[in-house]
């Protein structure tokens, strides 16, 4: 090293030490680095928040089907109970038969003469028979899934008493897998489906 280039080198050795002594004073520390996945997970995450955030929250049902399609999609979700609810609601909702509900509008005998007053109509939408059906076989195979044994066969026979009549599926379907077996479930279907096991000779039955 020559004699020349020593100022120099010093005068440069003081200033980086003098550098070196601001920067631990003033400079903020940053925080560390994460893994790339795990910044582009959060990015994810946070936009999929602020979408649904944007979404209007599930309106209640206004309808039977509406009600309906509730109730399975909680039963398709394990959430049994909750698909309970949601058929049982579906029952007050109005359904796809129209009909018109009167009541008296005039108190006392009528005006012309008859024994009553007037009356005055309101259309309504009430269940028709295979919508009383479907919302019976539906609580059935929720309170299956409960372990409700004797709801699950009431409602089943109500369900048979409103023109229910595939008894097939009501043998084969997952969702009464608990239910099959009982003694409540027997004698129903040996009530509505006393063919099942007919022997053409009339010697024997199952």
């Amino acid at each position: 090293m020559s004699l020349s280039s020593r100022p120099l080198i010093t005068l440069l050795a003081i200033l980086a030490a003098a550098i070196a002594c601001t920067d631990a004073f003033t400079a903020v520390p940053s925080p560390p680095t994460r893994p790339l996945h795990s910044r582009i997970a959060t990015v994810l995450s946070a936009a999929s928040g602020t979408a649904s955030g944007a979404q209007e929250a599930p309106k209640p049902p206004k309808t039977f089907r509406e009600g309906e399609v509730m109730g399975l999609r909680l039963m398709q979700a394990g959430q049994y109970d909750d698909a309970l609810k949601a058929f049982k609601l579906a029952m007050t909702l109005p359904g796809s038969r129209p009909d018109i509900v009167r009541t008296a509008n005039v108190p006392g005998p009528s005006p012309v003469g008859g024994s009553k007053g007037g009356t005055e109509g309101r259309s309504v939408q009430n269940l028709d028979e295979f919508e009383y059906q479907a919302a019976h076989y539906n609580m059935a195979c929720a309170n299956a899934a409960l372990g409700n044994i004797g709801e699950a066969v009431a409602n089943l026979r109500k369900a048979f008493e409103y023109g229910f009549d595939n008894y097939a599926t009501v043998r084969a379907d997952p969702d009464l897998a608990s239910v099959r077996g009982s003694a409540e479930f027997e004698r129903l279907m040996e009530e509505f489906d006393p063919r099942r096991g007919f022997n053409p000779f009339g010697a024997f039955r199952k």
